[in-house]
């Protein structure tokens, strides 16, 4: 067969690929660099075409015309599976919602869409790799749910980026499984590196002394991620096993601290569902075999997780009570960003033989009072303040790191976990955690 010309019969403007959305549609897709940014502004246009459209997108790159317009009510339904910095305007304007959900579950076949009482998925629109001479196209850097969508939605849109990446795993997608393609803007979205201060340099150092040459390990975003990875560089034989893939582990794979050489769960290779990061991972990640692309439901499964011995298993959060349970996700009940794999990388881990579940903040931030004033807060707190939304629960957390030490939590009781973390807040607010830790009878 030859596949340029069914490329060709099938390439629309992205004009016409927008106007295929009809009333009630439900349209899935997803952000970072294989957001369709192209047709998700396109969007815009379908004002007093179409009526009671859902938009699910998860961390999305640009704030879209309609998500600040109240004009778009009614029009356009916007749902977010992980919030961006671009989510709290439109949210308090109510033409945003948050879903929760596990990482794990985003798939098509798991996701509440495919619910007996919602309608399922109509339109998934991804960006993806060139046509390859077989007719395959790739979706790059996101293999989440990509297979779950081919096979199920109802009309896949595809948007080629003669950018992106050509991944392996689950991120094939044939041509002949694609209804209309359209040329995109050619751009990956990069991550922009952050300042490591001295007290992520601190955290780093006591987390790489729990991570064991042989561990395969799993690292979230941020400036503390960055600092760990730094730490790391005089391990040996480290794998890779984790929901996003950053710029931190290239770096590692470079200087040669990764080899995935002692993983017992796809030996050889790094597994991941998605990868963010800057250009020189894009061209790392392009055409390469040692990394894998997994579906989010295999990548992120606790359960397959647990198949890598010495898993262990990273994640930030914002605040932490005295019992261990994790706010992660939002202040009080304002939505920042989202579950995501905390709760899948966490168990997983600690479910591996001789795995760690290790959670890391810093002990302190700084915040802006009602009079304008800033403050400095404790970020280990006694309890939780009423409407906080717990992302991970106190029984899967086995070691908190603050720039003062490790507390570790495993096997240990509320006594024993609130006199640790206490010892790990900043000195200034420790007698105060300490008397109001007694008031709760957790000491």
């Amino acid at each position: 067969m030859d596949y340029k010309e069914l490329l060709k019969s099938k390439t629309v403007s992205v004009e016409e690929a927008v106007g295929k959305v009809k009333d009630h549609d439900v349209i899935y897709t997803y952000g970072l660099s294989t957001e369709p940014r192209s047709f998700l502004r396109g969007l815009a246009a379908l004002k007093g075409r179409v009526k009671d459209v859902t938009v699910i997108n998860s961390l999305n790159t640009e704030k879209f015309d309609y998500y600040t317009d109240p004009s778009y009510a009614g029009v356009l339904n916007n749902e977010s599976l992980f919030y961006s910095r671009f989510c709290g305007e439109p949210t308090k304007l109510g033409l945003l919602s948050y879903v929760p959900a596990h990482l794990r579950n985003m798939g098509a076949d798991k996701i509440y869409y495919y619910d007996s009482r919602k309608k399922p998925i109509d339109i998934f629109v991804t960006c993806v790799s060139p046509l390859d001479k077989h007719g395959f196209f790739t979706s790059g850097v996101t293999g989440t749910a990509t297979r779950d969508m081919v096979e199920n939605a109802r009309m896949i849109i595809l948007e080629i980026n003669e950018n992106m990446p050509r991944t392996f795993g689950d991120t094939f997608i044939h041509i002949n499984e694609a209804d209309f393609v359209y040329q995109g803007e050619n751009k990956l979205a990069c991550l922009e590196a952050r300042e490591i201060t001295d007290t992520d340099r601190q955290i780093g150092k006591y987390v790489a002394d729990m991570v064991d040459d042989g561990s395969t390990i799993q690292l979230g975003i941020g400036s503390i991620p960055d600092a760990v990875t730094v730490e790391l560089l005089n391990k040996h034989d480290l794998g890779v096993h984790t929901e996003m893939l950053g710029d931190g582990f290239v770096k590692l794979f470079e200087a040669g601290v990764i080899t995935n050489k002692k993983k017992t769960y796809f030996p050889g290779k790094m597994v991941t569902s998605f990868s963010y990061g800057n250009q020189k991972t894009y061209d790392f990640l392009n055409d390469n075999m040692g990394v894998l692309h997994l579906s989010i439901a295999r990548a992120n499964s606790p359960y397959e997780i647990a198949k890598n011995d010495r898993m262990i298993s990273i994640n930030s959060t914002l605040e932490i009570d005295l019992m261990g349970q994790c706010a992660s996700e939002a202040v009080g009940p304002f939505q920042l960003s989202g579950i995501g794999g905390q709760t899948d990388t966490a168990v997983g881990a600690k479910m591996s033989r001789g795995g760690k579940s290790i959670i890391v903040l810093h002990s302190t931030a700084m915040v802006k009072t009602k009079t304008g004033e800033r403050e400095r807060i404790s970020k280990v707190v006694c309890t939780h303040q009423g409407g906080t939304v717990i992302s991970l629960l106190r029984a899967d957390v086995d070691y908190v790191v603050t720039e003062y030490g490790v507390a570790s939590l495993r096997g240990a009781s509320l006594k024993e976990r609130a006199l640790s973390l206490i010892n790990i807040a900043h000195p200034d607010f420790r007698s105060q955690l300490k008397e109001e830790a007694k008031r709760c009878s957790l000491l």
